[in-house]
């Protein structure tokens, strides 16, 4: 019984073998056949990023047979001519991507990147060289939007670097040979100009601080086209004093230590600091008079002024400044004291002449009065006398017999105490009256 076991074992052993032989031939040929209708898919690294010749070439070598027309996404404005035509995606059967295994005939779609339509080659430009040479062949390659920049140079001592390029810039990249180009980039040459024109803006310019002096060394250094743009201000103390420089709209820092050539006509203007439209309200005006007043404001530069009376009964205002008014404000010499020269100046003051002359009218009848009172009583006093002289002229009458009276002069009439002697007196005669009124030695 053990005997036949063994024997079963054996039977069953060499059975299994056989079993094993057989389906081990059949795995090596389902192995191979596989091998035969498959391919092992390139790494992603190894395709991504990498120019499409390379990848194609990959994947012809693995086996891949059924690689379709590949798409080409013509981007590229920039970019090393061997080095071009990136691959972007790969689609294996459909998808993105894939790694591992897949079928040979798998189809596989390869998208890469390629220089635009219009990018260029520039391998034989003139470069360094001459700025008109270069600029040339840039047009006929295709390029319309060329800026030239030129570096100032002065004449003496540059006379070979005189239009020559020092800079290619092809939109953001710096020209190089064996690199292609999309001739929609903007272009820019930077060459030097040392022309004989070329002006050194003065040093000592950039440092005065007043306009007289920069003027004088514009002047001296030979710059023709210098326009001076004048900026009011109410400060005096920067009277003069330049703001800013500006060379063909750009302005220069006036710190600057470099060394700033220009061309004998380019344009520049100056700003600077006036005060010359400006003026100060003058001290001490305000217990000055009106004419006193006007005096100092016309001194000071200011070129409206006028006058305006209130009138008041007060007489010891007369002629007292009320207020002055600059531009109908009143003035305030805690706020402002600079104004336009052509602002509005006006004096107002007290005004009591009326007054004055009421006052003196009024005098001059009290004055008459008291003359005419004067007068009144004077006259009365004396038809009083005369009348008591008549009196006793008539009672001497009486009393005498009438004689002769002659007075040579008042002085004698007086002492005889017959002054005033009266027409028709004795001793009244023509040489006593000389206003001719009957009334002698008033």
């Amino acid at each position: 019984m053990l005997g036949k076991i063994k024997n079963q074992g054996k039977i069953r052993k060499i059975f299994n073998r056989k079993t094993a032989t057989v389906a081990g031939g059949l795995l090596v040929a389902s192995v191979a056949g596989i091998q035969l209708t498959t391919a092992e898919l390139p790494a992603k690294e190894q395709v991504y990023g990498q120019p499409i010749e390379k990848v194609l070439q990959i994947y012809k070598e693995a086996g891949f047979e059924n690689i379709k027309e590949s798409l080409k996404i013509a981007d590229l404005e920039y970019g090393k001519i061997d080095e071009s035509s990136k691959v972007e995606v790969v689609l294996v059967d459909g998808e993105e991507w894939k790694e591992g295994t897949a079928s040979k005939n798998v189809p596989i779609s390869i998208s890469y990147h390629a220089p635009k339509d219009d990018a260029v080659e520039l391998s034989n430009l003139s470069y360094p060289g001459n700025v008109t040479e270069l600029e040339k062949e840039l047009i006929e390659a295709g390029f319309d939007n060329i800026e030239l920049s030129s570096v100032m140079l002065l004449a003496e001592g540059n006379d070979d670097k005189n239009d020559q390029v020092e800079n290619l810039e092809i939109g953001p990249y710096s020209y190089q040979k064996g690199y292609f180009y999309s001739t929609s980039l903007p272009v820019k040459v930077t060459y030097f100009d040392a022309s004989k024109d070329n002006l050194k803006f003065p040093q000592d310019a950039l440092e005065t601080k007043n306009k007289i002096d920069l003027e004088k060394s514009l002047t001296e250094v030979g710059f023709t086209q210098v326009k001076w743009d004048k900026i009011e201000e109410k400060d005096k103390s920067k009277h003069g004093t330049i703001r800013d420089i500006t060379v063909d709209d750009e302005k220069l820092r006036l710190d600057t230590k470099q060394d700033i050539i220009l061309k004998k006509a380019t344009p520049i203007v100056i700003s600077y600091y006036d005060f010359s439209n400006f003026a100060e309200v003058p001290k001490d005006i305000s217990n000055a008079t009106v004419e006193k007043n006007k005096e100092l404001f016309t001194a000071a530069g200011f070129t409206q002024i006028s006058e305006v009376a209130t009138e008041t009964d007060d007489i010891s205002k007369n002629g007292q400044v009320s207020v002055i008014e600059i531009d109908g404000k009143a003035w305030d010499s805690q706020k402002d004291t600079v104004y336009k020269k052509n602002s509005k100046v006006v004096i107002k003051y007290w005004n009591a002449e009326k007054a004055i002359a009421e006052k003196a009218r009024k005098e001059e009848e009290e004055r008459q009065a008291a003359e005419a009172k004067r007068i009144a009583e004077e006259q009365a006093a004396a038809q009083a006398q005369a009348a008591a002289q008549s009196q006793g002229q008539i009672h001497g009458f009486a009393q005498a017999p009438a004689s002769n009276v002659y007075y040579p002069n008042c002085k004698a009439a007086r002492a005889a105490g017959a002054a005033p002697v009266y027409q028709g007196q004795p001793g009244y005669g023509s040489h006593l009256d000389r206003d001719g009124d009957g009334i002698g030695c008033e």
